[in-house]
């Protein structure tokens, strides 16, 4: 690629910023993410299966520009524009050239596994922030600079704050302190122990939450997912294939001859190479040797492309492989841009059918049935809160809570009720444990959404098995663009008997 002047970098930034601006605006709201707007409406110090800071930065959002996609999304937004300012600085200070920049800015906004971080919110858009961030302090304290170790520190706590995988700083910075004598030497002086104290000091509520809460988060995130590992050589393969959807089939084609190169460069000590490959390989590494064990899903590596990617954009830059094959380069080139055109189109998935996991669409008119046999239900027993709403997962639960709110802003109602979810059951439910216990609700009546309900009529009995009655009445099936996006029925239940 051809550099670019600084003013014609500025307006290639400008236009990388469109994607996820776009996007963000217009895309609905998925269900991990309202899961994950439940969260900032019980601000905590942590969450059963995350640190907070998604659901603080869900809470600004949402507290400037309301619930919807784009106040969900705004922090989000923030965190990927942030994070590709991060990228050229630190390319500036490896002394990467023109062509360096564009290179990244054009294919961290086209590899997927950056790109989602502009606009899903979730953990890995502040992860993927405060991970660059510290990656820069720590390349300026080389020197010694103590303000430099300082902010190291705390975006490493940040870091820790968004997600827990930031715990591959400290192995990214464990095998440079071994092998990059200029950070070495600072062990002998307090910037790198004054830097873990301020970056515990901001993972501490964190800490606190899980000595409160008999550390189960922590133990959900380790003990509990490895006790769970079984060999499944399927799961290997699909990671793989995962990945190189995520990277984007032209950057994972060339990052092999990328990270070959880097390593051949950090054997001549070139120190930008061995600091790319510290934070670029070892999370991957980790994650592909647990592939066929557990269910790793493809975001969980997001991190490591920012290094992954700041080490093919000073591969291509000073490797000579577009002088070699200008041709390749081109066609690469191209191929990497046609992901932007389809971004256009994204927005039309609100018209894709659901069937199972995650779901997009059709929470309004699911929402607005539910409310309507909870009123009919009041009008029953018109004694206070002896109606309650629940749904049989908490990703259904969370869709279903942020639809009854979206309903009720709309109508000027300024509260709504909050759906339970599968412990109502009996079942663990994530941080719906926390919140609103089923056993409050003995003896009430409450109305229960099972959306794509062909597909779960074991539940039906489960539910059927905890109340005195269970009456299937009514079916909603939601349309989008005149196609049926999913199917939902809701029943009345009455007389809780409890959740076991």
């Amino acid at each position: 690629m051809e550099p670019l002047d600084p003013r014609g970098e500025r307006r290639l930034f400008a236009l990388a910023c469109l994607p996820g601006i776009w996007l963000c605006a217009t895309m609905p709201v998925f269900a991990q993410e309202a899961y994950y707007w439940t969260y900032a409406e019980h601000p905590d110090l942590a969450y059963y299966d995350h640190p907070p800071m998604v659901g603080w930065l869900i809470w600004v959002g949402t507290t400037i520009f309301g619930d919807g996609g784009f106040g969900i999304r705004f922090c989000t937004l923030l965190c990927g524009i942030a994070t590709m300012a991060l990228g050229l600085s630190l390319l500036k200070a490896f002394g990467g050239n023109g062509s360096a920049r564009k290179t990244w800015i054009i294919a961290s906004s086209c590899a997927p596994a950056l790109l989602q971080t502009r606009f899903l919110a979730n953990p890995d858009p502040p992860l993927c922030m405060f991970f660059l961030a510290t990656i820069l302090c720590l390349w300026k304290a080389r020197d010694g600079a103590l303000r430099w170790w300082l902010c190291a520190g705390l975006c490493a706590g940040l870091a820790l704050l968004s997600k827990y995988t930031a715990t591959f700083l400290g192995l990214g910075g464990a095998i440079l302190l071994l092998l990059d004598p200029s950070l070495r030497r600072q062990l002998l002086r307090p910037g790198p122990w004054l830097g873990v104290v301020v970056a515990i000091a901001a993972f501490w509520p964190v800490v606190q939450w899980n000595i409160n809460n008999d550390f189960e988060s922590f133990r959900f995130q380790t003990s509990s997912r490895f006790s769970r590992a079984q060999f499944h050589i399927g799961w290997l393969f699909e990671f793989i294939g995962q990945q190189i959807a995520m990277a984007h089939p032209v950057v994972a084609a060339a990052l092999p001859a990328a990270m070959l190169w880097l390593m051949r460069r950090a054997r001549q000590r070139d120190v930008r190479a061995l600091w790319i490959l510290a934070f670029a390989l070892p999370m991957p590494l980790f994650f592909l040797g647990n592939a066929a064990l557990m269910h790793v899903k493809p975001n969980w590596i997001a991190p490591s492309y920012l290094a992954l990617v700041l080490g093919l954009a000073i591969w291509h830059s000073e490797s000579g492989f577009a002088e070699r094959q200008p041709k390749l380069a081109k066609f690469g080139g191209r191929a990497l841009l046609a992901i932007l055109p389809v971004l256009l189109l994204a927005p039309c998935i609100v018209a894709v059918p659901q069937h199972r996991g995650s779901s997009w669409s059709g929470w309004e008119e699911i929402a607005t049935s539910v409310e309507s046999w909870r009123s009919k239900l009041e009008a029953e027993d018109p004694s206070a809160d002896t109606v309650f709403v629940f749904a049989s997962d908490y990703k259904d639960a969370a869709q279903l809570t942020h639809a009854m709110r979206r309903n009720a802003t709309a109508q000027g109602a300024s509260t709504s009720p909050e759906a339970l979810a599968q412990n109502v059951l009996g079942d663990p439910a994530l941080q719906f444990d926390h919140w609103d216990a089923p056993e409050n609700h003995i003896g009430h009546s409450a109305v229960f959404v099972l959306p794509r309900a062909t597909e779960r009529h074991a539940t039906v009995d489960r539910v059927a098995a905890r109340f005195a009655s269970c009456e299937l009445v009514e079916r909603v099936a939601p349309t989008r663009l005149g196609v049926t996006v999913m199917n939902a029925n809701v029943y009345v239940c009455r007389g809780y008997t409890g959740p076991r």
